[in-house]
């Protein structure tokens, strides 16, 4: 006998086998018919709430992430006013407006050992 033949044999036998399997009523019945459904419906509504959520929280971490941009903006704009209040030039130009005087020539004090006032 031929390849061919054989699987044509082979797939007519599957055929008839399946054609003359019966199902248990259980199986086949209203019951289940009915319980699968409920499930189907249970399961989809299921997911439906678990996508909505997570979509809901990827959103919000959308949100999360542009406030941490703009913060590490502000940090940089700060640190850079910060620099430059300290720069030597500003110090300088704001000395007048403080009432403080710049120093002319210092004078060291040397003693020779500890020195208390006493009062």
């Amino acid at each position: 006998m031929s390849y061919k033949r054989q699987l044509q044999a082979h797939y007519h036998n599957f055929i008839n086998a399946v054609r003359t399997t019966e199902v248990p009523a259980w199986i086949s019945g209203r019951g289940m018919r009915s319980t699968l459904l409920l499930s189907v419906v249970f399961l989809s509504g299921a997911y439906m709430v678990r996508i909505n959520s997570v979509s809901a929280s990827g959103y919000e971490i959308h949100n999360l992430e542009k406030q941490v941009s703009e913060m590490d903006n502000q940090v940089q704009d700060l640190q850079i006013k910060i620099a430059d209040a300290g720069s030597m030039n500003n110090i300088e130009k704001r000395l007048p407006d403080l009432n403080l005087v710049a120093v002319g020539k210092v004078q060291r004090l040397t003693t020779a050992g500890a020195v208390a006032i006493a009062r």
